[in-house]
C-alpha cells in the first residue's frame, strides 16, 4: 500500500517525518511514538481524534501530559541504586568532615581544561599548577601511573551567570552521534563514549572529582543515565544535554530519596555543593553550573579519570611538559 508523509512538531520542538497509509488513524501514528498515549495531536488549533484518518503532508502538534510522560519513563531512563555523586570523607561527623575541607591555593586567573598528566607524579603537571598538588592527590580513587585530566578554572564571574556549562547535562556525550561531525572519526554512529566513567561499589572508582570555592554554584542529581539509554536517540542530546529530561530526573532522585529514606544520605538526592569540599559523580549523573547572586571570584578544580574515548583538542590543554592522551583516546 502506498505510503505518504505527514509531520509532528514534537513537544521536545523537533520536527519528525512519519510515513503513513491512507487506512492510518491517529492512534496508529500514537503507537508509532515512545509516548504511547499519553498527548494529544492538534491540527489548526484542534484536537484529533484517535479514530480521524489523515492527509499527506498534514503539519501536526504533539501536546503532551508532561508530568505523566515522566512518571512512565523515569525508571525506564535513569537508574538510583548505589550512589551517583559522594561527598569525599561525606560520611564523617561534622567535626571530622572540618579536617576533609578543601584548600584553595590563591588564585592566579589559571584556566586549563582537560589537561593530561600521569596521576601520582608532580613533574607531569607545570609547576605553576603545583598549589593544586593537594586537591589532586586526595583523589584517591585514582590509581598512580595512570592518565587522568586535569581542569582548573580561577574567573570573576558575573552576577546571575555561571561560570561552567548551565543547564543539565551529563559528562559522557552518549553517542558519536552527539558530537560534531568532526569528532565522530573512530566510531559508530551509535557507539558508546565514556567521559570519566565512574562506579561505587564500597569506594568510588575511576570516575569525575571536582571543588569550588563557592557555594550553591553546582546542583548534582543522585541519579545516573542507564547505560543501555545512552545511544538511544533521543535521549541524551547534543554534548550529554538532559535539561529535555528534568522531571524525569526530579521523579528518579524522589524514589532514591524515598527507597534509601533510613539512611542518613537518603536526604542528599540533590545536591547543592558546599565550598571547598570534594566530590565524586559519575559521568552519566545529571548536574549543571549554577548562576550566581552576586559578582564572585570562583576557583574551580576537576580531575578526570583515565576512562575517557574522545579528548577534544580544539577546547582542552595541552600538557607542556609532552603528555598525551593514551593512542587509543581519539
Amino acid at each position: 500500500m502506498a505510503t505518504f508523509p505527514i509531520y509532528i512538531r514534537h513537544f521536545d520542538g523537533s520536527q519528525r517525518a512519519f510515513d503513513i497509509t491512507l487506512t492510518d488513524t491517529v492512534k496508529d501514528v500514537k503507537e508509532m511514538m515512545e509516548e504511547g498515549d499519553m498527548f494529544d495531536l492538534i491540527y489548526a488549533g484542534a484536537e484529533l481524534d484517535d479514530k480521524q484518518t489523515l492527509e499527506p503532508n498534514m503539519e501536526l502538534e504533539m501536546v503532551v501530559d508532561r508530568q505523566k510522560l515522566a512518571e512512565s519513563r523515569a525508571d525506564k531512563i535513569f537508574e538510583h541504586t548505589g550512589s551517583s555523586f559522594w561527598e569525599c570523607g561525606g560520611s564523617t561527623t561534622e567535626s571530622e568532615r572540618k579536617s576533609i575541607k578543601m584548600e584553595f591555593p590563591p588564585p592566579t586567573d589559571i584556566n586549563i581544561n582537560m589537561m593530561p598528566f600521569v596521576f601520582g607524579d608532580k613533574n607531569s603537571i607545570p609547576s605553576e599548577y603545583h598549589g593544586y598538588l593537594p586537591l589532586i592527590n586526595s583523589c584517591w580513587g585514582l590509581r598512580s601511573g595512570q592518565i587522568c585530566y586535569l581542569t582548573i578554572q580561577e574567573s570573576l564571574v558575573k552576577k546571575d551567570t555561571s561560570q561552567r556549562r548551565a543547564g543539565l547535562h551529563i559528562e559522557t556525550p552518549g553517542s558519536f552521534e552527539n558530537l560534531h561531525p568532526k569528532h565522530r572519526l573512530g566510531g559508530g554512529q551509535n557507539s558508546e563514549i565514556n567521559w570519566g566513567a565512574g562506579i561505587m561499589k564500597y569506594s568510588c572508582f575511576e570516575g569525575i572529582y571536582m571543588s569550588s570555592t563557592v557555594s550553591d554554584s553546582c546542583r548534582v542529581f543522585n541519579c545516573r543515565i542507564r547505560e543501555d539509554k545512552l545511544t538511544e536517540p533521543g535521549i541524551v542530546r547534543s554534548h550529554g544535554d538532559v535539561s529535555h529530561l528534568e522531571p524525569e530526573i526530579m521523579l528518579a532522585c524522589e524514589k532514591f530519596r524515598e527507597k534509601y529514606k533510613k539512611f542518613k544520605s537518603a536526604g542528599n538526592h540533590v545536591l547543592h555543593m558546599k565550598p571547598k569540599r570534594l566530590y565524586w559523580i559519575t559521568d552519566r549523573t545529571p548536574h549543571e553550573s549554577l548562576p550566581l547572586a552576586e559578582d564572585t571570584y570562583r576557583q574551580y578544580f576537576r580531575v578526570v579519570s583515565p576512562s575517557i574515548s574522545v579528548w577534544f583538542a580544539d577546547h582542552s590543554t595541552a600538557n607542556p611538559l609532552g603528555i598525551v592522551p593514551p593512542s587509543d583516546v581519539i
